[in-house]
């Protein structure tokens, strides 16, 4: 097979992103336009067939300053065959030569393969792709070890993913979660939380609780001009989501509860009175009466906290979403400390989950997890209701384009402590 190494247009690139089942949004043509408008140098490039000139792997190139000159890395990327080791040579030997002939001092490559499956307590289900490190390798590159731990600097090494290939309808979905899930999703409907999707001028305020939420967390938020720059640049494939509270409007709910559960214990009351010795009667009474204090409870709470307030409408949560026609990614989210008790999330979650479902795709993306099973990870706690697997991605894979020039910096960098 005669292949050719080239730059891509937009549209070549795109088509086959889109069909390619290694397909992210991190190698998307939208990521791109992402990077460029936030100052990146970047390029689109991948790999024809000569004989019918067709598109067999494409790569979002990332060029970034270091000492002596420049990184040259693939996000998930490239996507192609990784069967086909021809292919693969030629594409990495290709990649070489095109980051030393801009000034690459080295090639970073964090491949959107899975290297490990496991279930929520972190044991492997199925096979170690081990054969991955040796085919790496054999190219000249070497993997980078493994790191734990939460973050939104990097795509992360760890993610949370459900498989949706199965479901079909709202009721199957409810049924995929586990209990605490549908418990949540319960009280949650009860509360009368709303979901809003924003517009751009309701981003400044996303962001307010994003960076509270990363604050409390301590992880590393977004700026606001970059959530504005995916409002821009994604559209309709990033949704921005609040779930909202308005305490005037869930008070009156309440307090009409509360009327109805007095006017029927007052009946029980009258069938107390008449007939004494039947406790039947005694125990609706207390049954409905527990009911009736719940509902006084959350009326007590909610008029405290819409005092404190001092609106009649707050924001519970929010997220981030990008769609894309291999999987629904969740990417960032911020909770509000004060109403967690109405689960906010969890609402939001079921929501997105739905619309992926009906929307055809196959998968639903958590994203970043810490990597860590022993219960400290309360990320991973909260997406594992929805009832997925972990997912651990083969890592990154480092090869110097100018050996003597990477020497060199790796010296300088252990003189000043960087490793």
């Amino acid at each position: 097979m005669t292949y050719q190494f080239t730059e891509l247009t937009n549209e070549e690139f795109d088509q086959f992103e889109k069909q390619h089942q290694l397909g992210t949004f991190l190698q998307s043509q939208s990521q791109a336009e992402l990077l460029k408008k936030r100052g990146y140098k970047i390029w689109l490039v991948g790999v024809k067939e000569t004989k019918n000139n067709e598109v067999v792997a494409t790569a979002l190139v990332l060029r970034e300053t270091v000492r002596l000159g420049y990184v040259m890395s693939l996000d998930r990327g490239p996507l192609l065959d990784f069967d086909n080791q021809e292919l693969v040579a030629y594409f990495f030997a290709a990649f070489k030569m095109f980051a030393k002939a801009h000034n690459g001092l080295y090639i970073e490559v964090r491949p959107n393969v899975t290297f490990q499956l496991t279930d929520n307590h972190g044991e492997t289900i199925g096979d170690k792709n081990t054969s991955f490190f040796d085919q790496m390798s054999r190219l000249g590159f070497v993997h980078q070890p493994f790191s734990d731990g939460f973050t939104t600097v990097a795509s992360p090494e760890w993610e949370y993913i459900k498989d949706l290939s199965e479901l079909s309808d709202e009721k199957s979905v409810h049924q995929s979660y586990t209990k605490n899930a549908v418990y949540y999703l319960k009280k949650n409907k009860q509360f009368g939380i709303k979901l809003r999707q924003l517009k751009k001028s309701d981003l400044a305020d996303f962001k307010a609780l994003t960076q509270k939420t990363a604050d409390r967390l301590h992880y590393h938020d977004k700026d606001l001009n970059f959530y504005e720059t995916v409002y821009d640049v994604y559209g309709d494939r990033a949704t921005f989501l609040f779930a909202e509270l308005n305490f005037n409007n869930y008070i009156q709910e309440e307090q009409q509860k509360v009327s109805a559960l007095t006017a029927k214990l007052d009946k029980i009351n009258q069938k107390i009175e008449k007939y004494p010795a039947n406790d039947k009667f005694k125990r609706q009474y207390a049954e409905f009466d527990d009911q009736r204090q719940q509902h006084k409870k959350r009326i007590n709470k909610a008029e405290e906290q819409h005092q404190q307030a001092g609106v009649d409408e707050v924001v519970v949560a929010c997220a981030l979403f990008i769609q894309q026609p291999q999987e629904m990614n969740y990417l960032f989210s911020g909770t509000d400390e004060t109403y967690m008790d109405y689960y906010g999330p969890y609402q939001i979650q079921d929501v997105m989950i739905n619309q992926a479902v009906q929307a055809g795709i196959k998968r639903y993306n958590f994203y970043g997890i810490a990597g860590r099973f022993d219960g400290t990870d309360g990320v991973l706690g909260f997406k594992t209701a929805f009832n997925g697997s972990a997912r651990q991605l083969v890592g990154n894979f480092m090869m110097p384009v100018q050996p003597l020039k990477y020497k060199i910096y790796r010296l300088l960098k252990k003189l000043m402590g960087r490793g």
